[in-house]
């Protein structure tokens, strides 16, 4: 279907300066703008002279503050301190074992700050509403990770969409083989990135996720949760690419050449 959808807009001589996108940045540093509830609950910004609603709303105190921190945490003790433990060579159980202690100890103690701001499952947007059903019933025992990890894809639209484009490249043996799918679209994402900066990020990504992986306990449940979602319900929508077409990416590479 991706090859058929890439001859297809070849042969119309489609590009990406065709597509709609976002505009407001075009003429304007900020637009006039208004919360409101969607008719099925969640929470989405009506910006000024845009085509489609943005899903959800940015809360810039908490972008800079609380989850910059968050995320920068993440960052450093999970993933840059994990790959310098592969470069050392220390071996992989010990390193796995001290990403779980990190995840459900010092992580969660500084996400445990932001839990008042967190919206609940219904005030989510849709995509990350599902991760969130999916994860509750998969593993209720692990939801302390589930809440702080929809938080940062609920309120970050950078990390949100990628997640949500990932579901492009999952392929058609998906519920087959979860881990090789994930992997594979890992391996895309990276492709998918302009600034060269994101790319070594995303080869960081993949290699410690990969090596979480290994973990017979988080493989099982990984794979049942994968299986679990609902994936048509977290893969972009117009909206979603509508407004990532601004971004730093090749939000349609899968479809054009750039």
């Amino acid at each position: 279907m991706r090859l058929l959808k890439k001859f297809f807009y070849k042969l119309i001589n489609q590009s990406p300066a065709n597509l709609e996108m976002v505009r407001y940045w075009k003429k304007n540093q900020a637009v006039a703008a208004k919360v409101i509830k969607s008719k099925e609950g969640h929470l989405i910004m009506q910006m000024e002279g845009e085509k489609y609603p943005f899903p959800t709303y940015p809360r810039g105190y908490l972008l800079f503050g609380k989850l910059s921190k968050l995320k920068h945490e993440i960052k450093n003790q999970i993933f840059n301190e994990s790959w310098k433990k592969l470069e050392d060579k220390v071996p992989k159980e010990e390193i796995i074992k001290d990403i779980k202690h990190k995840l459900f100890n010092e992580i969660t103690q500084i996400a445990e700050l932001s839990k008042y701001d967190m919206l609940p499952p219904e005030k989510m947007c849709p995509s990350i509403r599902e991760i969130y059903r999916a994860w509750t019933k998969v593993s209720p025992e692990t939801g302390v990770l589930r809440d702080y990890l929809c938080f940062i894809l609920n309120e970050d639209d950078a990390y949100r969409w990628r997640v949500s484009w990932l579901v492009n490249w999952f392929g058609w043996f998906m519920k087959r083989n979860p881990v090789k799918s994930f992997d594979y679209a890992l391996k895309m994402l990276e492709h998918g990135e302009v600034i060269g900066d994101m790319k070594e990020r995303q080869r960081l990504l993949r290699r410690i996720l990969l090596l979480v992986l290994e973990d017979k306990n988080i493989r099982n449940k990984f794979e049942m949760l994968f299986r679990e979602i609902n994936w048509n319900k977290v893969k972009l929508t117009k909206a979603d690419k509508y407004f990532f077409r601004g971004k730093y990416f090749f939000v349609d590479y899968d479809v054009l050449e750039y």
